[in-house]
């Protein structure tokens, strides 16, 4: 893998200006309207577009960024990412739920009091399906990029049998790329401290994360479609 150019690639692009110039507004207006369910908008067509990036490393184009005139796939294909990403989350919430009651219920109890007990054991049993479960969502990711990139198909993102497949295949690569995600993050954090830096940062840490999932792509044999 090619560490540095994930950071850097968006701007060997000869028309980087434009096109993140653009990504700019787009993920401006989405933070803008997030009060309202139409800042969705803007923000789900970001995540086609990085779907698109993901596409396009694995496909070996020397610029990967695309030009931002197919606003309706961009849409479309951001649908189905961010709704695969959702029901993959669905666990989570549906465990920190009975998570917050047990966890109150415990701080509210007396020592040696039988429930409080109960809802302290419960907790940490549910504490452990949580983190067990976000890591397994975390580690599946960029199988679950680069099968829609590739197959642009919704159940594409469920099909647990290719998942596992590529996802062992390429287990230290996936890693690597979920490691430099994070430390993109935290890069993107600190640049961030400036408001008007924001969507700028948001952009290109997901341009990161995707062309590092690219990238996992694009060294993998196993069958993707």
């Amino acid at each position: 893998m090619d560490i540095a150019k994930s950071f850097t690639f968006m701007f060997e692009d000869p028309e980087w200006l434009r096109k993140l110039g653009i990504g700019f507004l787009v993920v401006l207006l989405g933070a803008l309207f997030s009060v309202v369910l139409i800042g969705l908008v803007p923000l789900i067509m970001v995540l086609g577009y990085t779907l698109d990036v993901t596409r396009n490393v694995m496909d070996g184009r020397a610029n990967p960024l695309p030009e931002w005139n197919d606003w309706e796939g961009f849409l479309g294909r951001g649908l189905k990412l961010a709704g695969v990403l959702v029901v993959w989350s669905l666990p989570l919430i549906l465990i920190s739920i009975p998570l917050g009651f047990s966890a109150a219920l415990a701080g509210n109890g007396s020592q040696g009091n039988f429930a409080a007990v109960m809802a302290t054991l419960f907790s940490l049993c549910g504490i452990c399906l949580a983190l067990a479960w976000g890591l397994a969502f975390l580690v599946f990711t960029p199988a679950i990029y680069v099968r829609l990139a590739r197959t642009n198909r919704f159940s594409a993102g469920f099909e647990f049998a290719k998942l596992w497949a590529f996802t062992r295949e390429n287990i230290s690569n996936v890693i690597v790329a979920i490691l430099l995600t994070l430390v993109a993050s935290v890069v993107g954090g600190f640049a961030s401290i400036f408001v008007v830096t924001i969507p700028l940062v948001i952009l290109w840490e997901s341009l990161v994360q995707a062309h590092l999932y690219g990238q996992v792509g694009a060294g993998s044999v196993t069958a993707l479609v």
